[in-house]
């Protein structure tokens, strides 16, 4: 994704490899533990269970959203490439922590009060560790992998670890529900509330202290030359000038923003289950995840082949196209047919790689990973997405925030068809 015309790598091809498998691994895990870490479904679910507001519910997937700027803070207080690791390590840690503290809440059977303050605050802090973790793995596959081995290691990022995903996903369901398809788990492996909420937690917990290990074992050349910190008006002030100032990066980033906004209404069609098959969201939250992730890994292959035989707009317009397409789906699809607008939408969540991949096409080697990080900064701003997404529906309903996000998805799409170039270039540095 990278500039690879001039990239290489002074790590051997045995330890690339190795890097990759830490890399596909870590994320793998992650995804293992999405139920607890994407923070939304689960949360949302929930809350419902214990008498929530729909604004409440939202407010998990808001502060996780909202903790990004985090990542900004940390890429200007720590830029040394020494420390790369160990940012990484405690990034996972804190997730770890945050999932722990979580599972300690609801083993205990604390208060309703305890528990959603538990949540916001586990949101909070997995939201921090997630921004410093999306700019920090684009470091390593900058530093430690030549294009091929770079793209080995998305590819198994991202084709494989979906699959951990729908594991998780299909195992969460298991212990809300206590069957699976049509099958119903004997007496003795059902696990009440509020103890299914809290090993699943737990497993989170378990996940990311297992990635902090592993990505101490990476293998990062280190320049000869260390970057220096700048002062705060030279790195975040001057740096976010030169960001604004740069037109296609700065329509590429709005475009960015607002469909993670389109994106965040998928909150609503978790709340929307019970109106439409007439069963709480949590009863069917696997499932949901379940096609989600599959769909994901299905897509991944598709749109990465369609990158190559296209240009890097493509699958900007096919990513907005398919969240736009769960959205009609939930609205006119009734029965429980309506779970498959968790897949389209998932399959529409691959968004977040390719309009990723945008902006570094466009930003001069020297400035990836500022302007990436300014770009994860902007995305605090969909913090605000869920609330108003709540807001609409216990004002009006659910189905008016679906046509709210569906507008949105409309306008950016044109947005992105009349300004955004086929084959973005970086300026002269």
């Amino acid at each position: 994704m990278s500039d690879e015309t001039t990239d290489s790598c002074a790590l051997e091809p045995r330890l690339q490899n190795r890097n990759a498998f830490i890399f596909a691994t870590a994320w793998s895990l992650t995804y293992l533990a999405a139920p607890a870490l994407y923070v939304g479904f689960v949360q949302a679910g929930l809350c419902k269970r214990l008498h929530t507001s729909d604004t409440l519910a939202n407010l998990p997937a808001t502060m996780w959203l909202a903790m990004v700027w985090v990542s900004v803070v940390v890429a200007w207080l720590f830029p040394e490439a020494r420390l790369l690791k160990r940012i990484l390590a405690s990034a996972y840690s804190v997730m770890a922590a945050a999932s722990a503290g979580v599972a300690l809440v609801l083993f205990f059977n604390l208060s309703s009060t305890f528990i959603i303050w538990s949540l916001i605050l586990h949101a909070t802090l997995v939201g921090s560790a997630n921004g410093v973790l999306a700019v920090m793995n684009w470091e390593v596959l900058s530093r430690g992998f030549s294009p091929r081995y770079r793209g080995k290691a998305l590819s198994l990022a991202f084709g494989v670890g979906p699959a951990f995903a729908v594991l998780g996903s299909l195992g969460a369901q298991l212990l809300f529900n206590g069957s699976l398809f049509n099958w119903v788990a004997p007496a003795w492996l059902a696990i009440a509330y509020p103890y299914n909420y809290a090993l699943l937690f737990t497993v989170g917990a378990i996940g990311m202290t297992f990635a902090a290990f592993l990505v101490s074992l990476y293998q990062i050349p280190l320049p000869e030359i260390e970057v220096k910190r700048e002062s705060f008006m030279a790195g975040l002030v001057g740096g976010f000038k030169a960001f604004l100032g740069h037109r296609i990066l700065l329509i590429a980033s709005l475009a960015y923003l607002l469909v993670y906004c389109g994106n965040m209404v998928q909150i609503n069609m978790s709340l929307f289950t019970q109106e439409a098959v007439g069963r709480l969201s949590e009863e069917l939250t696997g499932y949901q995840l379940g096609l989600r992730f599959s769909f994901k890994m299905l897509c991944g292959f598709f749109l990465g082949w369609l990158l190559v035989r296209t240009n890097p707009k493509v699958p900007l317009l096919v990513t907005i196209g398919l969240q736009m397409a769960g959205i009609l789906w939930v609205l006119f699809v009734p029965g429980y047919w309506f779970l498959l607008a968790f897949g389209i939408n998932g399959a529409g969540e691959l968004f977040g790689v390719y309009y990723m991949n945008y902006p570094m096409l466009c930003s001069p080697k020297t400035r990836v990973r500022r302007n990436l990080s300014f770009l994860v900064l902007l995305s605090s701003l969909v913090g605000l997405a869920p609330i108003f997404y709540g807001w609409i529906s216990d004002t009006w309903s659910l189905r008016v925030s679906f046509w709210a996000a569906l507008v949105l998805l409309f306008c950016t799409t044109l947005m992105v068809i009349f300004k955004l170039p086929s084959r973005p270039s970086p300026p002269a540095e």
